[in-house]
């Protein structure tokens, strides 16, 4: 039987959904991150904790039963309304309620396994079926843990999932070719959990393609062909004609690399020699990239601003937009102008934490601002089942699961 519209909470959240762009580290659960602070310290917040927050938390602990239940429930809901509330005032301020109220307490591999583990639960509470979840591995190295150690910590959380689901594997912006050649290292030795390799964190900051990261990507493309290569980008600035001509050109790098290599043994240092060799060439002569060369750069975290995507995937969090300033407000993002243009639109969360939003809530706000209906919903799943890092099956496998849940309403 065919719904009336528009669709219900319920409903959408029952509904299959695929998504590409979630990062771990922006998505955790605030009643866990009391629990874990109350462990490590509430007195070692750099940012101090809010005193209404500590005294319902504190308060719980001298309760029992449901109104024990119910002052932590209120805890973690103001807790959350002060990380929005401080996350919202700047990107600056985002970035740093990351570092200082979430990092601290994802130094451990018992609490990395547990907050994984808790995101697979709500994200299948949450109708999802198939997950790109990514976080940046030497970021939770600051207590002790090898990042081997933080992979089989994250990977152990991650087969929790009833879903398919891919890491993705950031380098930041702020970092430089030695961390990205051991991230990259992390690729290629945890390809069967890996699905892609990202450069993440202020585009502002140090901006556009950066010459060490392009390096770096085109080392894991040698060494572990199925893992893709994404890039944040297109969110506070659009990028620059050598920008573009650079992602424009990845796949001929790509296959200069190859070609230098040919018929050698690919051994590490000499991949990551050549592909050195290979960008500074491309970089001194940007401008002799054929403008119409395709890339196999095809995704682009958030990608909204302007109209020179291309046909790259762009992998859009618009509530996430909201929050950090780069729109004024959900009514005034440019996604459905670039849905109806037939640009490749995905729909992603960016993560739950800051936005208070899941991605049944981006669907619910989709319906309400811009009329979004079952058919565009359908189209930015296949468009980012398409994209995603997954095999084939799996694939083949979610196209028909959407179709067929889509094609009832």
């Amino acid at each position: 039987m065919k719904r009336h519209f528009p669709l219900g909470r319920r409903t959408m959240r029952s509904l299959p959904k695929v998504m590409l762009h979630e990062h771990l580290d922006c998505s955790l659960r605030p009643r866990t991150m009391l629990e874990l602070w109350q462990s490590h310290g509430f007195e070692k917040a750099q940012i101090g904790f809010p005193a209404d927050v500590l005294s319902e938390w504190n308060k719980a602990a001298t309760v029992a039963g449901v109104n024990r239940r119910k002052l932590r429930t209120s805890a973690a809901a103001q807790y959350q309304d002060f990380l929005v509330g401080f996350a919202s005032q700047s990107l600056a301020n985002y970035v740093k309620a990351i570092v200082d109220h979430v990092l601290p307490i994802m130094q451990s591999s018992s609490n990395l396994e547990r907050i994984t583990r808790e995101r697979m639960e709500d994200a299948t509470a949450d109708g999802i079926a198939g997950l790109e979840l990514r976080f940046a591995p030497q970021l939770h190295t600051f207590s002790g843990l090898s990042l081997d150690n933080v992979m089989d910590s994250v990977i152990s959380g991650i087969k929790y999932a009833t879903f398919p689901t891919k890491l993705i594997l950031c380098v930041l912006r702020h970092e430089n070719a030695d961390m990205a050649r051991r991230i990259a290292d992390l690729c290629v030795k945890y390809q069967r959990y890996v699905g892609v390799f990202d450069l993440a964190a202020d585009e502002r900051a140090n901006p556009g393609v950066l010459k060490w990261w392009l390096k770096a990507a085109l080392y894991v493309k040698m060494l572990a062909p199925p893992i893709a290569v994404t890039i944040h980008l297109w969110e506070t600035d659009e990028p620059t004609d050598q920008d573009i001509s650079l992602l424009r050109g990845f796949d001929i790098m790509l296959q200069e690399v190859t070609r230098r290599l040919r018929h050698k043994q690919l051994f590490k240092d000499d991949v990551w020699r050549v592909a050195h060799e290979v960008v500074e060439e491309m970089f001194a002569t940007f401008n002799a990239i054929d403008a119409d060369a395709d890339s196999g750069l095809m995704r682009i975290g958030h990608g909204f601003r302007g109209n020179r995507q291309g046909n790259r995937l762009l992998e859009i969090c618009p509530t996430s937009n909201v929050v950090t300033g780069q729109v004024v407000s959900f009514g005034d993002h440019p996604i459905d102008r670039l849905h109806r243009e037939g640009k490749r639109v995905t729909v992603s969360t960016d993560g739950t934490l800051f936005t208070e939003v899941h991605l049944t809530d981006e669907y619910l706000k989709l319906q309400e601002h811009f009329g979004w209906k079952p058919a565009d919903f359908l189209k930015v799943n296949l468009t980012a089942v398409e994209g995603s890092s997954f095999s084939l099956r799996t694939k083949a496998r979610l196209r028909a699961q959407l179709k067929r849940a889509y094609g009832r309403l």
